[in-house]
């Protein structure tokens, strides 16, 4: 459906423009396809004499730019030196643009995510004592979901009254056969895709959220646990080490590391007090950055500047594209 939506962004753009009613454009920007599609909406935006705001997402950009031929390098670099203003993750991104793509400082700025605060749930699971480790997230071996499968085995863990829930789409039925390979199908429960509604209703039934990624910007779904006062156990990857701290809102782990993942997940499991003081600290974290007020307020802020003062089109709104 990618080309119908294109399509229909770019004369969304005309016709603003047509009406004297287009004042920013805000594309919010990934790796792979999003790039190329993002390109074309810039270059429309430009010729419609719109201004934009750049909003990179991506986990792998990097990765992506480094495999390109040259002409594909030649129109990443013009997309961030076309853009108005860049909006980045956290530090490593700022950094990467400006010296990637030789973009001015002041044209790059960083905001971090913001979602909804968790409408206060009960637990619906039984007082059993089980330990609820929860996964949320595409299942691929770039978030580290055969990693987390393997420490899962250890014999550490199997002597725990523990759970693990994979609550995502992808390869399901690979990985669901890899548990049983491993001998914990009964451990783990693979739920396929779920709704935002059912993941946080998930989110507050479990005991921890784990996410031994590879490569992340910042994941939604850890500050989705922090709102929720959930402990998390991530990798130090993308901004993640930026706003978050070990063993004061998160215990981190090292990417591939099964054994530091195993040693994470009993931490938690044969301490529960150091799981309600993440917890605490977590939501903490929540409250001072990443609620959908501070986000609004620092994304408004940048709608402001880029309109001159004076020459507002009349009835203005910004139009986003997202990736």
């Amino acid at each position: 459906m990618s080309p119908i939506f294109l399509t229909a962004a770019i004369g969304r753009i005309a016709l603003e423009a047509a009406r004297g009613r287009l004042a920013i454009v805000h594309l919010n920007l990934a790796e792979r396809g999003s790039v190329y599609r993002k390109a074309a909406l810039l270059a429309a935006t430009k010729l419609a004499g719109g201004r934009v705001l750049l909003h990179l997402h991506a986990a792998q950009i990097r990765q992506f730019y480094d495999a390109m031929d040259s002409r594909g390098k030649a129109l990443v670099r013009w997309v961030f030196q076309s853009a108005d203003h860049i909006v980045v993750l956290g530090e490593v991104w700022r950094h990467w643009v400006t010296t990637t793509f030789g973009v001015d400082p002041e044209r790059v700025s960083i905001v971090y995510n913001g979602v909804p605060a968790t409408v206060a749930k009960a637990r619906t699971v039984p007082d059993d004592g089980r330990f609820r480790l929860l996964f949320v997230g595409n299942l691929m071996e770039r978030k580290g979901v055969s990693d987390l499968l393997r420490a899962f085995a250890k014999p550490s863990i199997r002597a725990r009254n523990a759970h693990l829930t994979m609550a995502g789409g992808g390869p399901v039925d690979k990985y669901r056969a890899m548990a049983a390979e491993l001998g914990i199908a009964d451990r783990v429960t693979f739920t396929g895709w779920v709704s935002q509604d059912d993941a946080r209703t998930l989110m507050v039934n479990a005991d921890a959220l784990i996410l031994p990624a590879y490569d992340e910007g910042l994941p939604l779904v850890i500050l989705e646990a922090l709102a929720t006062g959930t402990p998390v156990i991530c990798t130090p990857v993308g901004s993640i080490p930026e706003v978050l701290a070990d063993r004061h809102n998160a215990l981190f782990v090292t990417p591939g590391d099964e054994a530091a993942i195993a040693e994470a997940i009993l931490a938690l499991i044969d301490d529960p007090a150091m799981g309600r003081a993440l917890a605490t600290e977590g939501s903490a974290l929540y409250q001072r950055l990443f609620t959908m007020d501070a986000f609004a307020r620092a994304i408004g802020t940048f709608y402001s500047a880029l309109i001159p003062a004076g020459n507002e089109p009349e009835g203005s709104v910004p139009a986003t594209a997202n990736h």
